[in-house]
């Protein structure tokens, strides 16, 4: 079964579909990333918890694995340029810290995290969406830069996203990813250390990714074409929109559940 749910949730070593998942439109990769595909696997673990808890070698399987997977893609995303592998990489790397918290008998914190996951996920799917759109479908961190001027309520929506990624306190994501990092540390066990370990090193690098993320794309020099920047625009309503409501959800969710 654990396997079933490790390759639908892209668990080492049966990730390698996640990151090519994201060449399709950016809309239904932020669907698939958030809230449908990739997240089955943690909740169908969760609903045979009681399965689980029976079968203590399978849950210290779950743990290793989910541990590995959140280290080994957060490591990867750091050497990323198109921007949707990074969101992608960091996509599977969340998901190892929901499914070792599974592993250490913490079901309802992975949901948890899960849920709030969902919404900064399609925060920052969307927010890239609306980067590539305005860049003339320019996918390359490389070839962007100097943007923040050009598009301020892209870049907001972006912040937002990125802090609630890696925990900044009070955004959604703190309340989720450090109550994994913490349960995993006061289980006194061998693989709950090691989830602790790698979790934590994998929290560094998603702070790390993030931030090169917003770096590359709206500070510095452009490094883009001339008639992009010059026809470059930031999101129309029909993408603000979204943007907002989920900004606001990303704040708020972690705190009101």
């Amino acid at each position: 079964m654990f396997i079933g749910g490790a390759g639908k949730s892209a668990m080492f070593p049966l990730h390698i579909w996640l990151p090519d998942a994201m060449e399709g439109p950016t809309p239904v990769s932020a669907l698939i990333h958030a809230a449908t595909m990739v997240t089955a696997g943690v909740f169908m673990i969760s609903r045979c918890s009681p399965l689980f808890e029976y079968a203590s070698n399978a849950l210290i399987v779950v743990t290793v694995i989910g541990a590995i997977t959140a280290f080994f893609a957060a490591t990867t995303g750091l050497l990323q340029n198109d921007m949707k592998r990074v969101i992608a990489y960091s996509t599977c790397s969340q998901l190892g810290y929901m499914i070792f918290a599974c592993g250490i008998s913490g079901y309802n914190v992975g949901i948890f995290h899960l849920a709030n996951h969902a919404f900064f996920k399609a925060l920052l799917f969307l927010s890239a969406g609306s980067v590539i759109h305005s860049m003339n479908d320019e996918q390359d961190m490389r070839k962007m830069g100097g943007l923040l001027h050009i598009l301020p309520f892209t870049y907001t929506m972006f912040l937002i996203g990125s802090f609630a990624l890696l925990g900044l306190p009070f955004l959604s994501g703190y309340y989720s990813k450090d109550f994994i990092l913490e349960l995993s540390f006061a289980t006194y066990t061998i693989p709950g250390h090691f989830a602790y370990a790698l979790g934590s090193l994998a929290a560094f690098f998603t702070a790390f990714y993030s931030v090169r993320l917003l770096l590359l794309t709206f500070f510095g020099k452009t490094n883009a074409y001339k008639q992009v920047i010059l026809k470059a625009h930031d999101a129309p309503s029909l993408i603000a929109v979204p943007l907002f409501i989920l900004s606001i959800l990303s704040i708020f969710v972690g705190y009101f559940f």
